[in-house]
């Protein structure tokens, strides 16, 4: 590898560290004051918001984190009336969560914030930017799953 390009992969490492410990920190500070929700809360209201209702499971699945974990975070929504659960009328094993109308106006207010900074941040990039920016993304990405494969 030359020594330019050692470079370039070296300082999207680093990018990728910087950007990687401001998620976890943002993830970190789930304090909830109020009516406000955490970042990790926040994750299963788009996941429901993008999915429609699901399975609480699936829900978990789809954040990666454990069902326990799940049901926690559902227990505050529900009672902030941001979710509802109810039984599955094919299985009624099955909790099924969907969004409240309040809860679908929280996702689109906080979506409407974070729309106009993702806008601002990457304003002046050009649509193939973005593209090679999204597969060194996804390139990154394959590399945490095959270590989890690994491990």
């Amino acid at each position: 590898m030359s020594a330019e390009r050692q470079a370039a992969v070296t300082e999207l490492g680093r990018a990728f560290r910087r950007a990687f410990r401001s998620l976890r920190s943002l993830r970190g500070r789930d304090t909830h004051r109020g009516d406000e929700i955490g970042h990790a809360q926040f994750e299963l209201l788009i996941e429901l918001y993008a999915g429609g209702p699901m399975p609480a499971g699936e829900l978990a699945e789809a954040v990666e984190v454990s069902a326990a974990t799940v049901s926690g975070m559902l227990d505050g929504l529900t009672e902030a009336d941001l979710v509802e659960r109810s039984r599955s009328e094919s299985d009624r094993r099955i909790v099924v969560v969907k969004l409240t109308r309040r809860g679908r106006r929280k996702v689109e207010a906080r979506k409407a914030v974070w729309q106009r900074r993702w806008q601002e941040a990457l304003e002046g990039l050009d649509d193939e930017e973005l593209r090679v920016a999204a597969r060194v993304l996804e390139r990154i990405h394959g590399i945490f799953c095959e270590q989890q494969q690994d491990d």
